[in-house]
């Protein structure tokens, strides 16, 4: 049984009811990448295409060339999460309400949870490559970032707190150098682009004349609050809050915030998830609750993913 059942029981006298506690209910960003089924295997390769060639015809019948054209392949590997709750019978029935559902919901939460984590590790991690994951690619080889102090970096140098200064909050300035780096990749304008902030960087923003003031923003950031579904837009990227966000190892004094367009990053889900309720005849007919699900993600194109270091909180 559950140690922390009891927590839960009725007693004689009183009533109560059964309610999860506040937590993210689901995942952030599964629904802003590129997600792809995967089926039979733990390991699955997507091809990638390069840019195209081409030449002015300067002469009649003359030869048909050949263009050569890069190809080159990213794998995700998926990884298997599960979780498994025992209620026995005795506590079903001194309890108001069946609590199984509730339980469901809270291992739906953590699973979702779970997806965001995959996403952000793959977002910074080394992506497997080759036509049998031979080669690798760091993130800091594949990518260009933006430093602590809003200066970008090189391709093949990772971000640093301070960069040639000291790391700051976000600004203007790093939304407008975050822009640019999508820009100068000639990114399609057609496709969205997120930005996973944590919530002091939301508040931070929100302190920023440019964001709350009419005169440069229709959004009404201060009468939002950050509370609609989709985030707040501004500077062409929808914002997402995230209490996920990992810190700067090297230093501990920066956030690893991080913009992406969907194609940039892809899920692959072999099971979303998977949800079983059965009776256990060898624990004294206990009720099983078990959740499981089989995902993984790559960075699929560093063009598409950038990291923006802001400031810790002191």
């Amino acid at each position: 049984m559950d140690s922390n059942i009891e927590l839960i029981q009725v007693q004689k006298a009183y009533a109560t009811s059964l309610y999860l506690l506040h937590q993210q209910m689901k995942s952030r960003f599964a629904s802003r990448v590129q997600n792809e089924t995967i089926v039979g295997a733990m390991s699955k390769s997507f091809s990638r295409i390069g840019e195209a060639e081409s030449q002015e015809v300067t002469e009649r019948h003359g030869d048909t060339p050949l263009n050569e054209i890069d190809h080159s392949r990213r794998w995700v590997t998926l990884k298997t999460i599960d979780s498994n709750i025992p209620l026995d019978e005795e506590d079903k029935w001194v309890n108001v309400a069946d609590p199984t559902n509730k339980y469901q919901q809270a291992q739906a939460a953590k699973l979702g949870r779970d997806t965001d984590d995959i996403i952000i590790t793959a977002a910074f991690g080394t992506a497997l490559c080759g036509e049998d994951q031979g080669t690798s690619i760091a993130f800091k080889d594949d990518s260009t970032s933006i430093n602590g102090d809003g200066t970008p970096t090189s391709l093949g140098t990772l971000a640093t707190a301070a960069g040639s200064g000291t790391v700051n909050d976000i600004s203007l300035i790093k939304m407008q150098m975050m822009a640019l780096l999508f820009d100068d990749e000639e990114i399609d304008d057609s496709l969205p682009r997120y930005w996973a902030i944590t919530p002091k960087d939301a508040m931070d923003m929100i302190g920023l004349t440019e964001v709350k003031s009419s005169d440069y923003n229709t959004v009404k950031a201060l009468a939002s609050g950050w509370k609609t579904p989709d985030g707040m837009t501004f500077m062409g990227f929808e914002w997402i809050k995230s209490k996920r966000i990992p810190k700067d190892t090297a230093s501990e004094t920066a956030y690893r915030t991080f913009a992406w367009c969907p194609p940039g990053i892809i899920l692959g889900v072999q099971k979303d998830m998977l949800t079983r309720i059965s009776e256990r005849s060898d624990k004294r007919y206990m009720t099983q609750i078990y959740a499981k699900m089989k995902k993984g993600a790559v960075r699929f194109d560093g063009d598409l993913v950038h990291e923006c270091l802001t400031k810790v909180a002191q």
